[in-house]
């Protein structure tokens, strides 16, 4: 069974996933609420509006992830690689995002009330899209 087959068949919330290697893994829409990424590898994982609050992600690579619309709401994403991650509309309200890699990332429409920013790498963050600018 390969890993999206399984992952798609169980519950994952509440899970230790602990430096797994989950690239390019498709979980998009499931609930992973307090689930344990924590230093896993994620690159290119579609997470579209996954449920993530209270997710451990410290230290997971991210890198080119779909999160665009997943509900990080309290998540812990200190040190997490989200280079040329989408987070178009996602909630990172009171996430800690401390010494996260945020270059090259979509933020468009994010929710980031809250959020602690410290020592963030945010070089060519893009928050909005050309048509966003017409009133």
């Amino acid at each position: 069974m390969e890993a999206n087959d399984f992952l798609a068949q169980h519950k994952l919330g509440r899970k230790d996933f602990a430096r797994s290697d989950l690239s390019k893994v498709d979980l998009s829409q499931k609930d992973l609420h307090k689930i344990n990424l924590s230093w896993a590898t994620l690159i290119k994982a579609n997470l579209s509006s996954t449920r993530l609050c209270r997710a451990n992600l410290v230290c997971a690579d991210l890198s080119n992830a779909n999160l665009r619309g997943a509900d990080l709401h309290r998540a812990n994403l200190r040190r997490a690689n989200l280079v040329k991650a989408d987070l178009r509309d996602a909630d990172l309200r009171d996430t800690d995002l401390r010494g996260a890699d945020l270059s090259w990332a979509y933020l468009q429409g994010a929710k980031m009330q809250g959020a602690k920013m410290q020592d963030v790498k945010m070089d060519k963050v893009v928050w909005r899209t050309k048509n966003q600018y017409h009133l």
